[in-house]
């Protein structure tokens, strides 16, 4: 995942740093209940071999990794896994590239990171970039069963086969939701009461004109044609909007979500907003790090999501803020909680690796316990973090350039039950990390689309969302004068071939998973 609602990785890089590793509905701790990383053996004292996997991932090299992963392979060998780990990043700015590559010459490497939101699992799956590790988990992954819900790793499971391991890092039901300044409103002598998105917007045109400048607004763009905020205003949720164009309805029905009711309500919303001058007027050119800077400095009346900065970031802006200030919530709590998607994260054993078991060994090894956890997420105590209590920590700072030394990051590899959350994290913040016990998965919650049937239509239609229907979406151009050449573009695009296409692959992914 690198990012959602226009904001860079960074932002959701800090947002898993504000989550709660202790759940409240949790009735004993994984580290309690998991198994010993490593099988005593009753008939040999030999040592294993030892096999080093390479794990590769987004991102740069943090200044800690070397001191680090010795730690970490030391304890590996300790603990006789038999296996040694080594991470390769790549740089963000090429990423997608790189690991194609990677897979199309068969470059040698073990494990690789998955966002569905950007190439979903389905997409590897039908390149043969992935292999199947079911029995590899059934041998060796008893930690990780333990602490990942089988729900979740039905959303890696095709035709029988598990092709990844999920990053179960959060509770994906608790999204939907979004976080208000409670402090400027309530600054000002405006109601917090906001039962509906009318509501919302009112108060914050309230807001407005009664601030000074510089004025709060809305603090991101977007690069989507959907909210999940806003689809729980309606009577028809819950519903799924898949790719930008797909919504996938409570009875299994994919119909086309530009030409859809609930689309041209939403693109009204956001253009009362433009409107009303709570979007910034430079919407559609505005760089991702501008919306990050606006966020961190906590200037808006509400914003989509958790505001996972710290405390101390928002007060630079207003010294006298709380953390108790910014509140997260939903719009219709009534309707329940959804998982809509239940593998967003996940690692993957290439197809061209020739230790698959060692690579699930590895991850179990992880999962085993709190201290292993700690060790390859947060790096050396003292050094890279420091514990706070039993749940939390503070992140190390290098002095040179303000970057966290802590190694590796929960929303790529983490499990709720072993995330420490940041100590000067918000509670707004803490609620993605809770796990709802009586959430239901959606309908397609462990379905992603292939688009390789047609991708020249896809690729078309993709290209049309981004040139004619985001600035809609967006609020800047009105829906009423610019929907018609929106959707004849797009149905010259192949949109329907496109919505066709995805109705067979869930009308089959569905009969499979009755």
């Amino acid at each position: 995942m690198k990012k959602s609602l226009g904001l860079l990785v960074t932002l959701l890089m800090l947002l898993t740093l504000s989550g709660c590793s202790g759940s409240s509905s949790s009735t004993s701790s994984p580290s309690e209940k998991a198994s010993p990383s490593v099988q005593p053996s009753n008939t040999s004292t030999a040592k294993p071999n030892v096999v080093t996997i390479k794990y590769v991932i987004p991102g740069t090299q943090p200044k800690s990794y070397q001191e680090v992963i010795d730690a970490v392979n030391k304890k590996l060998l300790d603990d006789g896994v038999g296996v040694q780990i080594e991470e390769q990043f790549i740089d963000w700015s090429v990423w997608n590239q790189k690991l194609n590559l990677m897979l199309s010459t068969g470059e040698d490497f073990d494990m690789f990171q998955v966002m569905n939101d950007q190439v979903s699992l389905s997409n590897y799956i039908a390149r043969g970039a992935a292999q199947d590790i079911g029995k590899a988990l059934d041998q060796y992954g008893a930690n990780i069963k333990k602490v990942i819900p089988q729900d979740v790793f039905n959303a890696v499971s095709k035709d029988g086969k598990i092709y990844g391991i999920p990053a179960y890092w959060y509770e994906s039901a608790q999204d939907g939701g979004f976080t208000t300044n409670n402090y400027l409103f309530k600054k000002y002598g405006i109601s917090t009461q906001f039962n509906t998105v009318q509501d919302l917007l009112d108060a914050s045109v309230k807001l407005y004109n009664a601030a000074p400048n510089p004025k709060p607004i809305f603090p991101v763009n977007f690069t989507s044609t959907s909210s999940d905020v806003l689809n729980r205003s309606f009577d028809s949720y819950p519903f799924d909007v898949r790719d930008g164009v797909a919504m996938i309805t409570k009875d299994g029905k994919v119909n086309s979500w530009i030409e859809s009711n609930e689309f041209k309500q939403e693109s009204d919303i956001m253009h009362q907003m433009y409107q009303k001058k709570l979007l910034n007027p430079d919407l559609l050119t505005m760089k991702s790090d501008q919306g990050q800077k606006a966020v961190k400095e906590g200037n808006w009346p509400f914003m989509f999501g958790t505001y996972g900065n710290a405390i101390t970031d928002i007060q630079k802006t207003f010294p006298d803020i709380q953390k108790t200030d910014l509140t997260y919530q939903r719009f219709n709590p009534e309707k329940g909680y959804y998982r809509f998607v239940n593998a967003k994260n996940l690692n993957v054993i290439a197809s061209n690796s020739k230790h698959p078991a060692e690579a699930v060994k590895f991850i179990n090894w992880l999962y085993a316990n709190q201290d292993n956890y700690d060790l390859f997420m947060y790096g050396i105590e003292g050094k890279t973090y420091k514990k706070v209590g039993d749940h939390q920590m503070e992140p190390m700072v290098d002095p040179a350039t303000q970057n966290w030394l802590t190694p590796n990051s929960d929303w790529m590899i983490g499990n709720l039950h072993f995330i420490r959350t940041s100590s000067e994290a918000l509670p707004s913040a803490l609620t993605i990390y809770n796990q709802v016990p009586d959430a239901k998965s959606f309908i397609s919650s462990g379905f992603f689309f292939d688009s390789s049937p047609v991708k020249t239509e896809f690729a078309n239609v993709k290209a049309t969302l981004a040139s004619d229907v985001i600035p809609i979406f967006s609020g800047v151009l009105d829906y009423n004068t610019h929907i018609k050449q929106a959707v004849d573009k797009l149905k010259a695009a192949g949109l329907d071939k496109v919505i066709a296409e995805y109705q067979k692959q869930l009308n089959a992914y569905m009969a499979t998973n009755k």
